[in-house]
């Protein structure tokens, strides 16, 4: 039984030292092992055709074709005189072609329209009669008239219609029109002065005690660049005398005079 015992004890020290050999042997086969190195794999496309493939062209192809003065810009490209198309039997017999003085399509121009013009004509005449500024008074043969009574009788003297009585009836008109631009606030002046042209009406407010938003109202005549001066006509206080001396007169601007309220074109006059 012990003889038994101890074969088997040997038998079993001598597994367990082949195994710790097997072992041994298997970690330093490991620690003296050569790997092979990664060789990279070749580009199969050269550097240029590489960029070619990932260059991006971003194209822009417009809607519409630019117009010729982008293209031709002025002066580039010398004029050239074409000879007139020849016109075709059904063209020629046309009572238009025959006589182009009666061509339909031509706008014929009112000489009774109210102008811009006869706009300033009639101010430079009311300001030569002398009159003095005078509250209430909308007729000349009076002896005077007061601010919105010098612009009714003048637009209505050159055919413009329906024009109110009072400056801040007149403001209001305007509005309706849609014909007004309200500039009052801060910076007043320097806005109107940028998109004043002459036939404006320039209303003010707090000259007197009207009771409304506006309560005066004067002409622009227009702006002299030799003497850096505006000019305006109307009718202005007892106290106020014009270039001629007069009350109802063509005066200086000057936009810092006063509340600043709004200035609009006329309804119906062509300017």
């Amino acid at each position: 039984m012990h003889s038994r015992t101890f074969v088997l004890s040997v038998t079993f020290s001598l597994l367990s030292f082949t195994l710790n050999q097997q072992v041994l042997a298997e970690k330093s086969d490991r620690a003296t092992r050569s790997f092979r190195p990664i060789i990279p794999i070749r580009q199969s496309v050269s550097p240029d055709e590489d960029q070619a493939i990932a260059r991006t062209v971003k194209l822009t192809i417009p809607t519409t074709p630019a117009p010729s003065s982008a293209l031709f810009p002025e002066g580039s490209v010398p004029e050239v005189n074409l000879p007139p198309e020849p016109a075709s039997s059904d063209e020629a017999d046309s009572p238009g072609d025959q006589n182009p003085s009666e061509d339909s399509s031509l706008k014929e121009i009112d000489p009774d329209a109210p102008t811009l013009a006869k706009l300033r004509e009639e101010a430079h005449r009311l300001a030569d009669r002398g009159l003095t500024y005078r509250f209430g008074a909308d007729d000349p043969a009076s002896g005077g008239l007061d601010c919105s009574g010098a612009m009714q009788y003048l637009l209505s003297k050159i055919g413009v219609e329906d024009v109110p009585r009072t400056s801040y009836d007149q403001y209001y008109w305007l509005k309706r029109k849609k014909l007004l631009d309200d500039v009052f606030g801060k910076s007043a002046s320097s806005k109107m002065l940028k998109k004043l042209t002459p036939g404006d009406l320039i209303f003010w407010g707090g000259t007197w005690k009207s009771g409304h938003r506006v309560s005066h109202v004067m002409l622009y005549l227009g702006y002299d660049p030799s003497a850096d001066k505006h000019y305006i006509f109307g009718a202005r206080g007892k106290s106020s005398k014009g270039m001629l001396g007069n009350g109802v007169d063509i005066f200086e601007l000057d936009p810092d005079r006063g509340r600043l309220i709004a200035h609009g074109k006329i309804p119906g006059l062509q300017y």
